[in-house]
């Protein structure tokens, strides 16, 4: 896993730390206070203070602690540090409770380049320049898509498409745990991406440039915001609509003619099919297969029976001459009912 640089004389970088371990902290509240979590960085020694709650502290607890800790900075390459520090204090007393540390290999800071060549480096921008940017982000987008369809196209890809799918075929077990070997590198990689992000800073930066879009133009940022908040209410809804299960509409419904004298059948099956004379081959107690493996296919839920109880369902089948309906109680036919749609015509 490539480990992540932080540079601690930078603003962003010092004040992204403090966030990730106050939020380590955060997750122990029963051991430490985190809010109360102090830090110093002075002649290259990182120094951290944490604040215990209790002086009676679980020790396997606070191993924990301190090997997450720990864990974190092995991912860690801090420059211009050659040794981090953390104490525990208990609150009230002066003394630390426990003191911990190591030194670490020295990440030498790059040399910051020299005033005169900022100043000749801004002194070249243009205007002209700041026009184009809309320009620029389309070309680049662009080139973008250009180099994704070459990729695509690309022999070389191609090959290794077929290698790994040859090796899938002939190892499948092997491809297995490669993928997982490689989900899990990528989940890893996540959670520290996570870790590391600078959302505080983020944040700030999104409010900033709300605040100034508003402060350009009130009337169109605010008539914005609101097509934004309509587009993500309907895109909620419409999630919300499709994870949801199906609806009943009993307005639809045939009128129910409960024919409950079903316990002779006074014709034989025909041929799988939606007819009459399937209609009347279906028996009393009939489970819902052997009546699908009757009519041909699988009937369409439209709500409850209330007749029957609150188990009883209402399956339909319909055919382009007829509909019918079946009302099952803990998977056995109970009712049926059809109706002739071309003889309503």
């Amino acid at each position: 896993m490539k480990a992540v640089r932080l540079n601690l004389e930078d603003r962003q970088a010092w004040q992204k730390l403090q966030h990730v371990l106050i939020s380590l902290a955060s997750d122990y509240m029963d051991l430490v206070a985190a809010e109360q979590t102090e830090f110093k960085f002075e002649q290259q020694v990182l120094s951290i203070a944490f604040t215990l709650i209790t002086s009676a502290v679980n020790r396997d607890r606070l191993n924990e602690f301190t090997q997450t800790i720990d864990r974190y900075f092995n991912r860690l390459q801090l420059i211009g540090v050659r040794r981090i520090e953390w104490e525990f204090y208990v609150i009230g007393e002066a003394t630390p409770f426990l003191v911990q540390g190591r030194d670490i290999p020295l990440i030498e800071a790059p040399t910051p380049l020299p005033q005169n060549a900022i100043d000749r480096d801004t002194a070249k921008r243009s205007p002209v320049r700041n026009t184009k940017e809309s320009s620029l982000s389309k070309s680049k987008a662009r080139n973008l898509v250009h180099r994704l369809r070459g990729w695509l196209v690309d022999p070389k890809t191609i090959q290794a498409a077929q290698t790994v799918s040859r090796i899938a075929i002939r190892d499948p077990k092997g491809a297995l745990d490669a993928v997982r070997i490689n989900a899990i590198a990528k989940f890893n990689d996540t959670i520290q991406w996570v870790d590391t992000f600078p959302w505080e800073a983020w944040t700030k930066e999104k409010s900033q440039q709300i605040k100034r879009r508003h402060h350009r133009n009130l009337v169109r940022s605010i008539i914005e915001d609101l097509l934004i908040v309509g587009v993500m209410i309907i895109a909620a809804l419409w999630l919300i609509e499709s994870l949801s299960g199906p609806t009943f509409n009993l307005a639809l419904l045939p009128k129910q003619h409960h024919d409950s004298n079903m316990t002779s059948a006074q014709y034989r099956c025909g041929n799988p099919a939606i007819s009459l004379k399937n209609y009347v081959c279906l028996g009393q107690g009939m489970r819902y297969d052997q009546v699908a493996s009757i009519l041909g296919a699988e009937g369409k839920p439209l709500g409850i029976d209330r007749k029957f109880g609150d188990r009883a369902v209402i399956i339909s089948w319909s055919s382009p001459d007829l509909s019918m309906n079946a009302t099952f109680v803990n998977d056995k036919l109970v009712s049926r009912a059809y109706r002739q749609l071309t003889a309503s015509k």
